[in-house]
């Protein structure tokens, strides 16, 4: 009697001694890398989508899902951000390997002292504007935006340059009230009239700009300010000076396997919006398809070329100079590389 009741005692301290120790085990195992079809482990990178996921990130998830990058020996994690500026400043501090990024928030990045480089285009001519609602306002021309509220994203790049933008098209920029909002009720504060106009963006918030409008019963408007002088790049694809030097190949498969995702989800949308909701459930299927069809336009603009010149770099450093926001600033070719665009990936 007296060795079952020593047993009783011992017996819940052992099981849980023992269950602790299979848990530290399990715990402290490590994660086996993932591998490709011939057992080799892959190289693991993160991409910055500089926003939550859209149709403007399909050509990425088409590549994971048809293992356009396990097939080159990369295993890609897209993630979240936070806007262009705030994404490369953090690529720049090693956070992630890639991201999808403007030249300015580059231009601005490298002006002072960061290393964060453009290695293709994606938006070859830039895809922002000023959205309006027809109903309350007739704008044409950037003067009409005198005496007008207009909203942006505090992150956005472009809020730094929209006076210059302005005064080149002989608009006083105090003439136009700035407010800076919180990218996720941009869209609502147009269409509630909390602001006059609000910057929009093919590729991305057109879409949700119009559907919600729809719903109001209203009609969105848009003013795009490369129709009147900003003849600059939108966003392409960044990474960091040391990462290019150190991981040439791995930059050239990013850029090879990115691509091929990104063509077909221009030849066929509907399955790439498919393909996108897979891990993103909850995203809407024809604001996503439109994003993607407008994201097709955009690579369009150049010929289909995803090369950055050197002359539209150049007046994206005049714009940000001319907004006081660098200067004497000269090292243009240290903004971009082509090098990567026609590199043949290796296994």
């Amino acid at each position: 009697m007296a060795r079952k009741s020593i047993w009783n005692k011992l017996a819940i301290p052992l099981v849980i001694f023992v269950g602790i120790a299979a848990l530290t085990v399990f715990l402290g195992r490590e994660k086996a890398p993932p591998s490709g079809q011939d057992g080799s482990e892959l190289t693991q990178v993160k991409f910055n989508m500089s926003w939550l996921p859209t149709g403007a990130m399909a050509g990425i998830f088409v590549a994971i899902d048809k293992g356009y990058y396990r097939d080159l020996g990369l295993d890609v994690e897209p993630v979240r951000g936070f806007g262009g500026t705030r994404t490369v400043n953090e690529l720049d501090q090693g956070m992630f390997e890639f991201a999808y990024a403007d030249p300015l928030s580059v231009t601005l990045n490298r002006y002072n002292g960061g290393h964060a480089k453009m290695i293709g285009g994606l938006n070859m001519t830039f895809p922002a504007g000023a959205c309006f609602i027809k109903e309350r306002h007739d704008i044409k021309i950037p003067a009409d935006l005198a005496g007008l509220s207009f909203g942006a994203g505090q992150s956005s790049a472009v809020q730094k340059l929209l006076g210059s933008w302005l005064a080149r098209n002989g608009v006083d920029a105090n003439a136009v009230r700035m407010i800076q909002l919180d990218p996720s009720v941009v869209v609502s504060s147009l269409i509630e009239g909390r602001v006059d106009t609000a910057e929009c963006w093919q590729g991305n918030s057109m879409a949700l700009f119009e559907k919600n409008a729809a719903i109001a019963g209203l009609t969105i408007g848009r003013l795009p300010y490369a129709d009147f002088g900003f003849d600059v790049y939108g966003s392409g694809f960044v990474a960091r000076d040391d990462y290019i030097a150190g991981n040439p190949d791995t930059v050239a498969k990013f850029l090879q396997a990115t691509y091929r995702g990104y063509r077909d989800a221009a030849d066929a949308p509907q399955e790439a919006v498919a393909i996108i909701r897979k891990y993103h459930a909850l995203l809407d299927p024809a604001v996503t398809e439109q994003q993607i069809r407008e994201t097709t336009q955009l690579m369009g603009a150049q010929g289909g070329s995803m090369e950055l010149e050197r002359a539209k770099i150049e007046r994206t450093i005049r714009f940000l100079s001319d907004a006081g926001q660098i200067k004497d600033f000269k090292a243009v070719d240290s903004v971009f590389t082509n090098q990567f665009l026609h590199s043949p990936a290796r296994k």
